[in-house]
């Protein structure tokens, strides 16, 4: 005898539940296509990316996995379409994984002996895209190019930094977190994985604003910004610079900011009034766009003097 309640009588209980204040998530299955309606006819197509390496020390540390998903979307509203195919493989790093990390991702040195990514199908599989995204764009860019240099071709995007998660009310951005938030779980911390997972909440509307994650995300990605470097600037400064929004940068010695471009003059005369009370000084002005923002490369640099 079958004891089980029907599908209508499920649903009644997870309302009932719901209504008293309980929450529940679903098992995520990855999606072919996120819209039944016809596509516009100028779809692009970027690519969500996720690795898993030995450790978080990009002088020392590799890859071991590298996880790809390709889609089309529409670069006006953000919506996405047909997603195109999935990319995984693993690499053999050749240094032990250490134990704390493969509690993280389930990634040992057995499974990863004697495997290596193959760069011909890397390259292929990014050739067509217009954007790579990560969820830490900081992180995985650089183990990227520095494994595979022609990724310093292609514009990314983070979305851990470049959509207001918390701002948004969803107090976190951690992607397992936000995952939770829009309704359901999965298994994380594998590559492709979290991919397939980050473009779901992608393709979800932000609670305040009712703006589409994507369609933000590509927003700030698009911005110009200038990184400006207060070369020289007085010691006593120091405050003024850092409640305006400046980082000190140890390994230059030096303050340093970046602002949208679009605020280059006023941000100049703001330095010369409060930082250098209004004698001559030099800025170093670094371009900063999707083609180099969260890489270790540098922008265009030039110095100018005030």
């Amino acid at each position: 005898m079958n004891n089980s309640p029907s599908a209508s009588e499920f649903d009644a209980l997870l309302q009932l539940l719901t209504a008293h204040g309980y929450r529940f998530t679903r098992q995520f299955t990855p999606r072919s296509s996120y819209s039944k309606s016809p596509p516009p006819k100028n779809l692009v197509k970027a690519i969500v990316l996720d690795t898993e390496t030995t450790g978080t020390d990009g002088s020392k540390d590799r890859i071991i996995e590298l996880g790809m998903v390709v889609f089309e979307y529409c670069p006006i509203s953000g919506q996405a379409y047909r997603v195109l195919e999935t990319f995984n493989e693993l690499e053999d790093p050749g240094i032990h994984i250490p134990p704390e990390t493969t509690k993280i991702h389930g990634i040992t040195d057995d499974m990863v002996c004697g495997k290596k990514i193959n760069d011909v199908a890397v390259q292929d599989f990014i050739s067509g895209a217009s954007l790579i995204i990560a969820h830490n764009a900081k992180f995985d860019r650089g183990f990227v190019e520095a494994r595979f240099p022609f990724f310093e071709s292609k514009a990314w995007a983070c979305s851990f930094a470049q959509v207001p998660w918390t701002e948004e009310g969803l107090g976190s951005a951690k992607l397992e977190f936000l995952a939770y938030r829009y309704g359901f779980h999965y298994e994380g911390h594998r590559a492709s994985n979290d991919c397939h997972a980050l473009l779901e909440v992608l393709q979800q509307e932000l609670p305040e604003s009712g703006v589409k994650a994507m369609l933000r995300l590509l927003e700030n990605a698009r911005t110009k910004e200038i990184k400006v470097w207060a070369l020289n600037s007085p010691f006593d400064s120091k405050d003024a610079l850092r409640e305006h929004g400046y980082r000190w940068v140890a390994d230059r010695k030096t303050w340093a900011a970046s602002i949208p471009f679009a605020l280059l003059d006023e941000e100049v005369e703001w330095l010369r009034d409060s930082v250098f009370g209004g004698r001559p000084f030099q800025l170093e002005l670094e371009k900063i766009d999707a083609m180099n923002r969260f890489s270790v490369r540098r922008g265009e640099v030039e110095v100018l003097r005030y």
